[in-house]
């Protein structure tokens, strides 16, 4: 893969922009390896981004260029879909904390 990487001292997370997509990455801290978290396209034609702490705006670069860009996001996203529709009344849940998931009981 060749693309510019940015990445913030004390963060967790990475990216590396190419011409066609942009490649998020997480350091997982376990293994201290980075996982691939998101793909984007690289609409915007940049050769470097930058977030806002809110993760609200950006900042695009392209080399060679006079100027840059700052674009605001334009949705938010949660995908919150619901599972079922029955009465969970009475029912018993358990974290499994190792695989960062729960269970629940009918």
């Amino acid at each position: 893969m060749r693309g510019d990487i940015f990445f913030i001292k004390g963060n967790i997370r990475f990216q590396i922009t190419t011409d066609e997509k942009i490649y998020f990455y997480r350091i997982n801290k376990e293994t201290l390896m980075p996982e691939l978290e998101n793909v984007m396209y690289n609409f915007m034609n940049c050769s470097q981004m930058m977030f806002g702490s809110l993760v609200r705006y950006c900042i695009t670069f392209k080399t060679n260029q006079p100027n840059f860009s700052i674009w605001v996001r334009k949705a938010f996203h949660n995908f919150k879909v619901g599972l079922t529709n029955e009465n969970m009344e009475g029912s018993m849940g358990a974290n499994l904390k190792s695989l960062d998931q729960y269970v629940m009981t009918e």
